[in-house]
């Protein structure tokens, strides 16, 4: 390799280092001006986010019907072993089972003979209730279909227990409550001749929940106050960052690649904006802010030829 070729690859690998520099140096400042961009319109995102908090709570307490969870626990118990309750107990063999056959229970309970025995169950009694002037905690006679009914009903087997959990959700809490605790009884009947195994025992019956599962307004407002922040940050970034606009002399040195070489303020006049600015070298170019100075002056000052203050 010779002479020449050697200072031409190090000229080369010396201005990729200077390059890779400022380019750094570029994108510190560019990160810092959305910074500054952010500070500069923290009260704008505010009133964004509080907007949008305050739009969510009232689509949530005005808008959504509220719906209420009522909650019933059993555990499986088996037809052979002792007579004791532990005995009765599912064995580790039954309890793998149980879990296996978690589908078909929860296929049972929700299947439409049950149901449909259930909507008829609780009519009936409502409808013994009214005639009879007793009270009723049912405002009216059930009028669902098989199909909306069947989505009220959820099935769980907690993992590695004997517990099945059945769970309505109702507009109504007092309802859901109700309908839990009479699909939970009659269903538990049924199961002890379709499967096999000893009546379930009801440890947990369901009560009237006092709080909605759905929508929870404080969750609701928290993400509405989140989400509006994040998107009126996102937009005054997406500003910023289009903005291309010369307002400062970083600007000039980040764009241009020239220094800026000074600013020239006049007093008096009309305001015209402008830099300085120029490149290393023997020459320059420059542009001056017209406008009126930062200096302080009498209101009654006037300028000589010479540039001297009289009154």
């Amino acid at each position: 390799m010779d002479q020449n070729q050697y200072q031409t690859d190090a000229a080369l690998a010396k201005r990729n280092a200077v390059s890779g520099a400022q380019a750094e140096e570029t994108q510190e400042i560019d990160l810092l001006m959305l910074f500054n961009a952010l500070r500069r319109h923290i009260l704008v995102i505010i009133a964004v986010a509080l907007v949008f908090a305050l739009v969510a709570g009232i689509v949530v307490q005005f808008f959504i019907t509220p719906l209420y969870e009522a909650t019933t626990s059993t555990y499986l118990v088996s037809t052979s072993g002792s007579s004791g309750a532990i005995g009765q107990l599912l064995s580790a063999a039954d309890l793998s089972l149980s879990n296996s056959i978690i589908g078909d229970y929860s296929d049972i309970i929700k299947s439409r003979t049950v149901l449909e025995a259930v909507i008829n169950k609780m009519n009936a009694d409502y409808d013994a209730q009214t005639a009879a002037g007793l009270p009723t905690t049912m405002k009216e006679r059930l009028d669902y279909e098989y199909e909306e009914f069947y989505n009220k009903i959820s099935v769980v087997n907690p993992t590695d227990t004997h517990i099945i959990k059945i769970t309505v959700t109702d507009a109504d809490p007092i309802l859901a409550r109700d309908i839990a605790n009479t699909l939970t009884y009659y269903v538990v009947d049924r199961l002890a001749d379709i499967m096999g195994i000893s009546v379930p025992n009801v440890y947990d019956q369901a009560v009237a929940p006092d709080e909605p599962s759905y929508p929870s307004l404080t969750k609701t407002v928290v993400i509405a106050f989140v989400l509006g922040a994040v998107l009126a940050a996102g937009v005054i970034i997406f500003i910023a960052v289009m903005d291309t606009t010369v307002k400062t002399a970083e600007d000039i040195e980040n764009r241009c690649g020239m220094v800026t070489l000074t600013k020239v303020y006049y007093e008096g006049g009309k305001k015209k904006k402008g830099y300085g600015y120029g490149s290393y070298g023997s020459y320059g170019y420059g542009y001056g802010y017209y406008g009126k100075g930062s200096g302080s002056t009498d209101k009654n000052a006037k300028s000589d030829k010479n540039g001297g203050a009289k009154k």
